[in-house]
């Protein structure tokens, strides 16, 4: 059998594939996939419209009997719901982050299978049978989920979007999936590392790109933890001291959304 060289890629089926996705259209602004849904009672629910604003967007009215009528009083539970929606958030963002975690070392797995397999014709069936495995890994820690949730997808999907009191008004905070569609994570779904396995025979380029893939899902998933975590700081400390002292009321819960869960759910994201 001919040992395989980067410069000699003669005899075997090789591909490109992870060059011609990169060409493809991004759709992430329109026809995303999945359903809106939202962080309310430290959940995460599909919108209801039916409810009001604040049952469908922060959680459950506490009954009057449950507390005084007090300004004060009201603010301060809608606050406490709002930082519960918060850490559930934040919550999310985690086991999202220990998913990429593992999700990183079975790719360490991979680029190690597949240089033993490129170094000698003699350990190609190991290596195949070890890139087999770490890919039914990656396939399984793909779907993992928070609250029935899944926190990946096979293509740009909706948010989940948390409701903040800021400014006067109301806005959502976008939680996003990870996008697992993207070229170097659809080539090593395809791929092989011996020409004797099924699919296209991978290259180290295609691996060097799942990788740069996988530092951006895993930057973009702390600056969201970051962006939840100083909204939390601020409710908390900052919010939550004004209500106590009557100097701080909830912004009016508008009627009127329009085509989504907030007016401009994006606007500081």
């Amino acid at each position: 059998m001919k040992f395989i060289k980067k410069s000699d890629n003669s005899g075997f089926e090789t591909s490109n594939l992870h060059l011609s996705l990169a060409n493809k259209p991004n759709l992430r602004s329109k026809n995303l996939a999945g359903f809106t849904k939202v962080l309310v009672d430290g959940k995460v629910v599909g919108v209801d419209n039916s409810k009001t604003f604040r049952e469908r967007m922060i959680g459950r009215v506490i009954s009057p009997s449950h507390h005084s009528t007090k300004g004060s009083d009201s603010s301060l539970a809608l606050l406490e719901s709002v930082s519960a929606n918060l850490e559930a958030g934040m919550n999310l963002l985690d086991k999202q982050e220990l998913s990429l975690a593992k999700i990183g070392g079975k790719l360490s797995e991979i680029a190690l299978a597949l240089n033993q397999a490129r170094d000698s014709v003699d350990k190609q069936p190991d290596s195949q049978e070890r890139f087999v495995l770490a890919r039914e890994d990656i396939r399984r820690l793909t779907r993992s989920t928070f609250d029935h949730t899944v926190l990946f997808s096979n293509a740009p999907s909706k948010p989940i979007v948390v409701a903040v009191p800021t400014l006067g008004t109301w806005e959502g905070l976008t939680i996003d999936r990870c996008d697992m569609s993207s070229p170097g994570f659809t080539a090593i779904e395809l791929g092989k590392v011996s020409p004797n396995g099924i699919g296209y025979l991978l290259d180290p380029e295609s691996v060097s790109l799942s990788f740069e893939e996988w530092r951006r899902l895993c930057i973009h998933n702390r600056l969201q933890w970051s962006l939840l975590s100083g909204r939390l700081f601020e409710v908390t400390r900052f919010l939550m001291d004004r209500a106590e002292t009557g100097s701080w009321l909830p912004p009016s819960f508008p009627e009127n959304l329009g085509d989504g869960p907030l007016r401009r759910p994006h606007r500081n994201n």
